[in-house]
């Protein structure tokens, strides 16, 4: 399983910002309110003069009123509560100022300068600085100046100077402490983020190890259950790792003393590896055995496993290439089926078959041998019903040497016996003498065959009376398999057989020349799910049995044999009730 990258996500689609905390809301307010009431209860007392009652009255009315609107608006924007609302404080201060002509009433700057300082921006540090020199020339400017208001030239400079250095400072200060905040608030929206990602994976990945589990409980069950065919897995260097129920039966072993104990070419015949590494060049045993599943994705044949107690043990073992979760090639599979009765069944077949045919051969060669005497002799001429009679026995001891003839050869085949006289075969040739061959049957069943070949020849290199045998058998089986006014076409023409199997008329790069030879009928044709058996010996269609068209099914076995041996294919294309296509496609000599 493959787990998403955790990615930090970006502050943008985080949603709001977590609301600020209820102090920042009133800490403004409330130093405003503080310096106010204390002012406030200054005057009251008359500690403080009052030289004008009006400006003094007034400044107090316009502080009041500031003070109130900076709770009223202490939720509002930064911009209305930080700008309108000081800059009002300020102009009450400056009128309580010029009203009492008393330095005390400074303490008032504190509240609007505090909010002035802490403005989200820099824009406040000016108005703080341009403010205070105001209230500083208010009271020379009304004429409430006394000795003790009247500002030096000094505190012109110096008290608005402190202001700003003052103002800066705590700005920048609120500057930082924000950004902080901020950040802080960002990182934490991103860890909540980051930790329902983190459970929701974790989720995710409690799921798949599940799932994993039961799959691998039940891929476990699964193979455990198979007692017929070994199932071995190994890693890349041939130990094993697999070991099934099947396996311990077949190599009489038990799982605990072979896993990750033994390796597979424990069990494979020594000399047989050999053979094979050198057949194929390969640089080891293992390489040897798993070459073809390497290079094909996939090899099944039969090998030689040797048991436990050193019994020899032909199977039939399917090798696959094993990955793990990753994709990645972690060893390999050998699935097998022991074969060893099958196998020596099918040799004791053999053997019967030929012993048997030659055996038939004998005495059917001097019934034919005689009745050629006996039908040539002009001392003693038959009349015509003997001759009737003894061509009809002379026409089926040639039907059954030919039978025969085709046992023997199926029989040479499955032992590997069977051998071509190579040389070079003008194939249209062939095809027009297969075509003659058949010409009165197919007369006589009413089937019409049309011939469609080059008039210069077509020349291959292979073994002119096995192809003879194959185009023959083709045309045969169409004639018979074609009713009544049906009709069989036999066509040969040079072709191009690209990399990828496919063949065209025309050359293409890459492209290597074929003859290719075509049988098509108007017949019954074959059903879809017997055309995968219909090169097996002895099978017949089951079109063939139920029409009852005479033949014991050797005879596409042979063509597809010999097709085999010429280094070529034969493919069928057929559909059931409208006709059949036999394709045979054979190699052409580029130089030719």
């Amino acid at each position: 399983m493959t787990l998403a990258v955790l990615d930090r996500p970006a502050a943008a689609p985080l949603g709001p910002a977590a609301p600020a905390p209820w102090w920042s809301d009133v800490r403004g307010a409330l130093a405003c309110t503080v310096v106010l009431a204390a002012t406030a209860g200054v005057l009251g007392t008359g500690r403080v003069p009052v030289v004008d009652p009006l400006l003094a009255g007034a400044g107090l009315a316009i502080a009041v009123a500031a003070t109130v609107g900076v709770w009223a608006t202490r939720r509002s924007r930064p911009g209305v509560r930080s700008m309108a609302v000081p800059v009002a404080h300020l102009l009450a201060v400056a009128l309580l100022h010029a009203g009492t002509a008393s330095p005390t009433v400074l303490l008032l700057l504190l509240g609007p300068l505090w909010l002035l300082a802490s403005h989200p921006t820099r824009a406040g540090v000016p108005v703080a600085v341009g403010g205070t020199a105001l209230v500083l020339l208010v009271p020379d400017l009304v004429g409430t100046a006394s000795g003790a208001t009247h500002p030096l030239p000094g505190a012109l400079l110096l008290g608005p100077l402190a202001v700003a250095v003052g103002s800066i400072a705590v700005n920048e200060s609120g500057r930082r402490l924000r950004a902080q905040e901020h950040l802080i608030a960002r990182l934490q929206r991103e860890q909540d983020v980051l930790l329902e990602q983190v459970r929701s994976r974790a989720d995710e990945l409690d799921t798949a190890s599940r799932i994993l589990a039961a799959r691998a409980q039940t891929m476990t069950s699964v193979i455990d259950a198979v007692t017929q065919q070994s199932i071995i897995g190994t890693d890349r260097d041939g130990t094993i790792r697999v070991w099934n129920p099947g396996a311990e039966r077949m190599l009489g072993l038990p799982r605990l003393d072979v896993v990750r104990k033994r390796s597979i070419l424990d069990f494979h015949e020594p000399e047989e590896l050999a053979a094979a590494a050198e057949s194929t060049g390969s640089p080891s045993p293992l390489e040897a055995l798993v070459h073809a599943a390497r290079t094909d994705g996939s090899d099944v044949r039969d090998w030689t496993y040797v048991a436990a107690d050193g019994s020899h043990r032909t199977v039939s073992v399917a090798i696959t290439p094993r990955s793990d979760d990753r994709g990645a090639h972690a060893g390999w599979n050998f699935v097998g089926t022991d074969m060893t009765e099958t196998r020596a069944t099918e040799r004791m077949k053999d053997q019967f078959v030929s012993l048997i045919s030659h055996e038939l051969r004998t005495p059917l060669s001097s019934i034919l041998g005689y009745l050629e005497l006996v039908m040539d002799d002009e001392e003693q001429p038959l009349t015509d019903d003997q001759r009737r009679y003894l061509s009809t026995v002379e026409r089926n001891a040639h039907r059954l040497l030919r039978l025969v003839g085709d046992l023997l050869f199926t029989a040479q085949v499955e032992s590997g016996r069977f051998t071509l006289q190579p040389a070079d075969v003008d194939l249209a040739a062939v095809v027009r003498a297969a075509e003659e061959t058949a010409r009165v049957a197919a007369a006589t069943a009413g089937v019409d065959l049309v011939l469609d070949v080059p008039a210069d020849g077509l020349v291959v290199s292979g073994d002119a009376v096995r192809l003879g045998q194959a185009c023959d058998n083709l045309v045969s089986n169409a004639v018979k398999f074609t009713p009544r006014d049906g009709q069989v076409r036999l066509s040969l023409r040079r072709s191009w057989q690209t990399a990828d199997g496919e063949v065209v008329a025309d050359e293409r790069p890459g492209a290597v020349p074929v003859a290719l030879l075509s049988v098509a009928d108007t017949g019954m044709g074959i059903p879809t799910g017997e055309q995968g058996q219909l090169f097996t010996r002895f099978f017949r269609s089951s079109t063939a049995r139920r029409n009852a068209v005479p033949g014991v099914g050797l005879g596409l076995t042979i063509t597809k044999a010999i097709t085999t041996a010429h280094g070529g294919t034969l493919d069928l294309v057929s559909v059931e009730g409208q006709g059949t296509t036999f394709t045979m496609t054979l190699p052409l000599d580029p130089a030719a």
